[in-house]
Formats: C-alpha cells, structure tokens, sequence
C-alpha cells in the first residue's frame, strides 16, 4: 500500500468509527459521590455547605452538622438525593435555630 492508500484507510477508520466514541460513565464510587454531593452542597443558594459534613457508605449519604432551620435541613437533603449514585440520604443535621 502506498502512503496515500494508508492515509485514506486510517481516516475512513477514523470516520468510520465517529460515532462510537466511549462514553464515560460517572463514577459512582463512595469516593466520588462524596465529593459531587459537597460540592452541590456548596454551591446551593439555601444551604450552607461548609457547615455539613458529608461521608458516603455504600451509597448511603450521610449528613451531620448544623443548619439553620427546617428549611434548610430539607434543602440539604433534596440537593443530596438528586446526585447520581445516591442510593439513600440519611440525615442527622442539627437545627440551631
């Protein structure tokens, strides 16, 4: 085959193979939802994230710290369950208030 020949196959390949690019999966590991739900925490306009401690067990969210009301216990525990790979989301939040 000549080089042209060669260029022409990768890029039919190439082309050819467009439309089956791997999709990359969130990971769902206790790790990374730790992580996504704190960082939804913090960046929740209600809820005062950097007052929630959050730890993950096998997918199981849970929450303990202070908040300032009902309102926004029931925030946090909102923002949590919409996470990707947050099986359950258990509250222990303290209201000061």
């Amino acid at each position: 085959m000549s080089r042209n020949q060669v260029a022409i196959a990768i890029s039919v390949f190439v082309v050819s193979c467009g439309g089956m690019t791997p999709r990359i999966a969130p990971s769902t590991d206790d790790a990374s939802i730790t992580v996504r739900v704190r960082t939804a925490l913090l960046n929740d306009p209600v809820v005062h994230g950097n007052e929630i401690d959050v730890m993950a067990q096998n997918g199981v969210i849970f929450l303990r710290g202070q908040v300032h009301g009902e309102a926004e216990a029931n925030a946090a525990i909102a923002v949590a369950r919409r996470i990707e790979g947050v099986k359950d989301v258990r509250s222990e939040l303290q209201t000061n208030r």
